[in-house]
């Protein structure tokens, strides 16, 4: 009976999308690039390289360049009319507020108003006045006070000799 050996296979979407760490030595083949890895069972699949699969051949020669063909006459003729103008964009965002400035000087204070007329005072009955209180305790008398100096007596009526020395 004959021996079937399979690699591990998958689209490289695939392989990138899931991102398996191989076993040492487990081959994996991108279905849909032909290209292999072989794992060595610690480095995640994005991070392996590209195994090289055979001997590459040898580059063949580069062929000639042709010629280049000869510029065709520019047309003569009226210009066509001007399309529409587009739809216009989508308002950006509203930038960066920028600093306050510097407050202005206070304006003159305004002439008062003329003040307003008095109501009219309201009409009604006073009501009844209330009864007197009661008249407190007297209270106690203060201490006299000391008399005072008695002062000269009044001349009137008094008779005073005047004696005077004519010489």
């Amino acid at each position: 009976m004959p021996l079937l050996i399979q690699l591990r296979r998958g689209a490289a979407a695939l392989w990138t999308s899931v991102n398996p760490t191989l076993a040492a030595g487990e081959q994996a083949f991108e279905t849909d690039t032909g290209k292999m890895k072989i794992g060595d069972g610690t480095t995640a699949w994005t991070s392996l390289n590209y195994t090289d699969v055979g001997v590459a051949g040898a580059t063949g020669v580069t062929g000639v360049t042709g010629v280049t063909g000869v510029t065709g006459v520019t047309g003569a003729g009226v210009t066509g009319v001007t399309g529409v103008t587009g739809v216009t964009g989508v308002t950006g965002p509203t930038g960066i507020s920028g600093v306050t400035g510097v407050t202005g000087i206070t304006g003159v204070t305004g002439v008062t108003g003329v003040t307003g007329i008095t109501g009219v005072t309201g009409a009604g009955v006073t009501g009844v006045t209330g009864v007197t209180g009661v008249t407190g305790v007297t209270g106690v008398t203060g201490v006299t006070g000391v008399t005072g100096v008695t002062g000269p007596e009044p001349s009137v009526g008094k008779i005073v000799a005047i004696a005077s020395v004519f010489g």
